[in-house]
């Protein structure tokens, strides 16, 4: 008859104790969890409230024992115990290594450590610990959410710019013949608007917010898309409502004008810029939006010092509302590179410096203050975002070589093919530039 063996899956798993690499032998362990909860008591009232403060750090006390010549591979017990002593007098940092039986590799504190000798017990010395759960050493920061600074500094520009272009037209003498200068100058907006609405929503332009890759021509600036098109379907019609939107908004910018309402045209126009941002897949491709349609209207001169005025009224109330369009759309663009955010900062800067400027020639001061603002609130925030990722680097090579053998050589990893691939932008992925800059690391 043979032997029977016994079935111990439980006690096979087990792993071999260690304190900082000292083992020792375990006979009982207590996992203390749960969350942190302070509790409020109130005057006259029986019931108190408990407030969640996240969770309790993980408590491990355990109970063992060293002894001489152990199956742990211990030695001399005496040397055991010096060992084990050493590893807990060691300056902690909460990084300390527990490998505990059941629950694997641990990064604990020590916070208890007792080493208990019996006579009765000869050659063996019993120990207790208690650890706490490791964690990073962090402190509280002041820091500023810039992207959110950004954000209020537009709401307040628009805001002024709306507050100056009324405070103009109330001083400005509006005639049959002012009145229609200033309805061209709105058609002239609303067909810009819409032509590059149109560019923006075609199929090319949104197909880079559709799951899965396409080649590097498209979706270079789509990390920031917080939502992805399901379908092409899903794509027609979003670009429908898109355009929708802008038609709705140059019609109540139209009316606005025809029926000499300022403050709806400004309200409008506000509106529009934000159906044009709306409209665009990306934030990189609204910026470029945005830029174009700051840069499309113009004051001109005109045969009356009426008609100039209501023309460089209503275009610096255009002008004004594209370029604040434009600085709160780059809370959204994804940074690719350090140089990607110096070169974003120094267009957004430009473009809105040339607005700065002709508020103060116009003596409009509270446009200039809250665009200055918004400026600085820009430039903060492409600065901090920026600084935290890689500068790019020229690379030169003394031939033509396939970019995958370049990945490899550069950052031994070919799965990094795609993103040099964008970077290097070859006439193809086989022969790329014999110098091209591209990430370091």
């Amino acid at each position: 008859m043979g032997t029977a063996t016994i079935d111990r899956p439980f006690f096979s798993e087990l792993q071999p104790a260690s304190w900082r690499g000292v083992p020792f032998a375990v006979t009982g362990s207590t996992l203390k969890a749960g969350r942190r909860n302070v509790t409020h008591e109130y005057p006259y009232r029986d019931e108190v409230w408990g407030e969640d403060m996240a969770r309790a750090g993980r408590r491990i006390s355990l109970t063992g024992f060293l002894v001489q010549d152990a199956a742990y591979g211990g030695g001399d017990v005496i040397a055991q115990r010096a060992a084990m002593v050493g590893a807990c007098e060691t300056p902690d940092n909460n990084d300390g290594e527990l490998v505990h039986p059941s629950l694997g590799r641990l990064t604990v504190a020590l916070t208890d450590f007792e080493c208990e000798e019996r006579p009765e017990r000869g050659r063996v010395f019993e120990l207790r610990f208690s650890f706490l759960e490791g964690g990073a050493q962090q402190f509280p920061t002041l820091a500023i959410a810039t992207q959110a600074q950004t954000g209020l500094s537009a709401v307040a520009a628009f805001a002024a710019a709306a507050q100056d272009f009324l405070n103009g037209f109330s001083a400005l003498m509006t005639t049959p013949v002012v009145v229609g200068e200033i309805q061209r100058t709105a058609q002239n907006f609303v067909t810009e608007a819409q032509a590059i609405t149109q560019r923006a929503t075609s199929l090319v332009a949104m197909v880079a917010t559709l799951r899965g890759e396409y080649g590097r021509f498209v979706g270079q600036f789509t990390a920031g898309i917080t939502q992805s098109a399901p379908t092409i379907e899903a794509l027609i019609g979003a670009g429908a409502q898109a355009r929708e939107s802008v038609a709705v908004c140059s019609a109540a910018l139209l009316s606005a004008a025809t029926v000499s309402d300022w403050f709806g045209m400004s309200s409008a126009a506000q509106s529009l810029v934000t159906a044009v941002q709306g409209a665009n897949p990306d934030p990189h491709q609204a910026v470029q939006s945005l830029l174009a349609l700051q840069n499309s209207v113009s004051a001109q001169a005109r045969a009356t010092a009426a008609l100039a005025a209501a023309n460089t009224l209503t275009t610096l109330l255009y002008r004004r509302n594209a370029v604040i369009a434009l600085a709160q759309s780059t809370t959204g663009y994804a940074l690719a590179s350090f140089d990607d955010g110096e070169a974003l900062r120094s267009t957004v800067s430009d473009a809105l410096e040339t607005e700065i400027t002709s508020a103060g020639d116009a003596g409009d001061d509270a446009t200039f203050t809250t665009l200055r603002a918004l400026q600085i609130a820009v430039v903060q925030d492409l600065t901090t975002r920026g600084a935290s990722l890689a500068t790019m680097q020229t690379v030169n090579t003394p031939g033509p070589m396939p970019l995958i053998v370049l990945a490899q050589r550069l950052y031994q990893d070919v799965s990094r093919y795609d993103s040099l691939l964008q970077q290097a932008n070859p006439v193809h992925p086989a022969f790329a530039p014999v110098s091209f800059r591209a990430s370091p690391n």
